[in-house]
């Protein structure tokens, strides 16, 4: 006799099994969690100063990533105190904003004692990230702790082995303590799934918080985390950061470790490559970072990973540099409030003595999307989706809207050739345009982050997963007042049923940005020019 699955019974379980890992003196008092949830308009960034203690918020508000390492290295704080407080701070954030799923406070101080017992007995750091609290998504493995991607039926798999960059990491110094939110399948920009809910914005619980690293940005914008890794496909490092208003980081692929990881997809991959890279709430802990890892030699980690050490870049934060800015495509319209935004930016760099220039003629987006959509449906049996069939679990809203568009990929051999052809095309295409200048700017989106499950397509961040070239999302002002926008615009047949999913309306206290990207692996040139453009923008 066949026992059926109980999937509902299955993510409650799990779900308590998970909240359990509070201590009872960080359960937030009722009249909090009630008064709170994804139809409240409002912000909770404010939340937890009323409930930590003086030196727990010390410690989570006011420092970066770097100079919290500092402060590990003198003694000013012990790598326990700074692994507490920031846990404490992460429960307060998904009790209000379900951006975590794996609680690993006891991992995290287990880790934090062995590391002060070393500095203490060797009078020196374990190494450049000692005891710095890094958040993970969901999607990378700790033995002990489950990586579901939000598929019920992933539930108890506790991975034996860690992935490649959680090994990097440990090995450099860094503590874990958590793991954050995703989409059931990592497809949809609206991180929700059906064993820890949706992942709210705390700019505003009624808009998205992005996805598929959807947890992250939440947890790094309410400081629950200052520094975290992602994964990006199609955005999804660079959508929680544009919806958060936090900074993220999407290197070329095969420069940050990623093998090893939760997957539900067959092994031999010949899609749009999927890498792993950095949130933060500065900038300046995204660069330091990248250059720990691409000098750390992180091909003996993950084999697949390019031979290539930290490129100094020849820009200094003194030159002044060429930038390119694309305002919107036609076909696919950024409203006007980014529109503002982007060029306010323009004005601010130009002032400051860096050539900039509109650029008016390039590329379809669009196309893009499109060739991009086929490539995520080359795979003739998709895993994931047929694990949810065969399970019965209900599949989310935003993923149903998704897929219902699409359709399928390519059919045969020769149009897997001719999807290839047409990526090279592009590529060489948008080289043409990017070989004039340091950086391009775009938007990231059309918009600032929407309500939940209208995100819809996301062209303006997967062209970059398209060129695999390295881009970074920098939040620069936010709306002000409730946006009603009319669009008159006449969508191509592909994107019509989507934009019908799609807002229209900006929401007050959602943060806008700028997206700045440059070609295949000049990621150190990028940064450069990113910490003079984010200077340029601070002032």
């Amino acid at each position: 006799m066949t026992i059926k699955f109980d999937w509902k019974k299955a993510a409650e379980i799990k779900k308590k099994e998970v909240d359990s890992n509070i201590p009872n003196e960080w359960i937030l008092p009722s009249e909090i969690l009630e008064k709170y949830d994804e139809t409240t308009p409002e912000s909770v960034l404010d939340v937890p100063k009323q409930f930590l203690n003086p030196k727990e918020f010390e410690i989570t508000e006011f420092y970066t990533a770097i100079q919290l390492l500092e402060k590990l290295k003198n003694g000013e704080f012990t790598a326990i105190e700074i692994v507490k407080a920031f846990s404490h701070r992460a429960a307060i954030a998904t009790q209000l904003t379900n951006c975590c799923t794996e609680l690993m406070f006891d991992y995290g101080k287990k880790r934090a004692a062995f590391l002060d017992t070393y500095l203490k007995t060797n009078g020196k750091p374990y190494g450049p990230l000692h005891g710095l609290p890094i958040s993970l998504k969901d999607s990378f493995n700790i033995p002990g702790y489950d990586s579901t991607l939000g598929y019920t039926s992933q539930i108890g798999n506790k991975p034996q082995n860690k992935s490649d960059l959680v090994r990097e990491l440990e090995d450099l110094g860094a503590v874990f303590y958590v793991k954050t939110n995703i989409p059931q399948t990592l497809m949809t920009a609206d991180s929700e799934n059906n064993i820890f809910g949706r992942t709210l914005n705390p700019n505003n619980l009624t808009l998205t918080a992005g996805g598929s690293s959807g947890g992250e940005g939440a947890l790094i914008k309410m400081r629950g985390s200052i520094l975290g890794i992602g994964t990006d496909v199609a955005g999804s490092i660079r959508i929680p950061a544009l919806c958060n208003g936090v900074y993220g980081f999407r290197p070329s692929s095969k420069r940050y470790a990623h093998g090893n990881q939760m997957h539900l997809e067959r092994d031999a991959y010949i899609d749009i490559e999927t890498v792993a890279g950095p949130l933060s709430t500065d900038f300046e802990s995204i660069e330091f970072l990248t250059k720990i890892i691409y000098n750390d030699e992180s091909w003996r980690y993950d084999p697949d990973n390019f031979r290539i050490c930290y490129q100094e870049p020849k820009i200094k934060q003194s030159d002044k540099i060429s930038i390119g800015i694309i305002i919107e495509d036609p076909a696919l319209p950024v409203h006007p409030p980014l529109q503002r935004i982007l060029r306010e930016v323009a004005e601010k760099i130009s002032s400051n003595g860096h050539k900039i220039e509109i650029i008016e003629n390039f590329p379809s987006y669009q196309k893009s999307w499109e060739v991009a959509w086929s490539s995520f449906a080359t795979d003739p049996k998709p895993v994931g989706f047929q694990n949810l069939v065969s399970t019965g679990e209900k599949i989310i809203k935003s993923l149903l809207l998704a897929y219902d568009v699409y359709g399928s990929g390519p059919k045969d051999i020769d149009e897997v050739i001719k999807l290839k052809a047409e990526i090279n095309k592009i590529k060489k295409d948008w080289l043409s345009i990017y070989d004039k200048y340091d950086v391009i700017i775009s938007p990231g989106a059309p918009g600032t982050a929407p309500p939940h499950d209208t995100y819809g397509i996301a062209p303006y961040t997967t062209l970059m997963n398209v060129l695999d070239f390295p881009s970074v999302i920098i939040p620069y002002g936010k709306i002000e007042k409730d946006v009603d926008i009319d669009v008159d615009v006449e969508y191509p047949k592909i994107l019509d049923d989507i934009y019908a999913h799609y807002s229209l309306n900006l929401y007050k206290g959602a943060p806008g940005h700028i997206q700045v990207s440059a070609p295949c692996l000049e990621d150190e040139k990028l940064l450069a020019c990113c910490s003079i453009i984010d200077k340029i923008l601070k002032k």
